[in-house]
């Protein structure tokens, strides 16, 4: 009964944060989240607190980004509870890749956030445009 609204949520906050507004999603994270975001780009970081998912989130946004949800899948009781969000996301012309984000929360909070995609698109793209710096 519960999943259809989280799912709805987890859809509008990321909306509202590639868009410019984190203000939802920080207030679902609890204080200490953590995130993690694999790979040895730039952008790979295992953080801790909303501050700094905020900062993490405000450098990929400065990008530009084109992001989008392609479906997401609620499981779990409110008090301990699994969101796994399956995106694809591109900046420019060049940069393209699609992955999950694996998100544990426990009564509306988010505890957790880890992304799982193709690392080696990021560095590559990394590379391609610090060449041209």
């Amino acid at each position: 009964m519960y999943r259809r609204p989280v799912a709805w949520f987890v859809r509008f906050a990321y909306r509202r944060a590639i868009a410019g507004d984190d203000s939802i999603m920080m207030r679902a994270a609890s204080p200490d989240v953590s995130f993690r975001f694999p790979g040895n780009s730039s952008f790979g970081a295992s953080l801790s607190g909303r501050e700094a998912l905020g900062s993490w989130l405000a450098r990929f946004r400065s990008l530009d980004p084109r992001f989008e949800i392609d479906d997401v899948a609620v499981s779990g009781a409110p008090w301990d509870m699994t969101v796994a969000v399956r995106f694809h996301d591109a900046i420019g012309d060049d940069y393209r890749n699609e992955g999950v984000e694996w998100i544990r929360m426990r009564w509306g909070r988010v505890q957790s956030l880890d992304v799982f995609l193709d690392t080696e698109r990021i560095q590559a793209w990394e590379n391609r445009h610090l060449a041209h710096s």
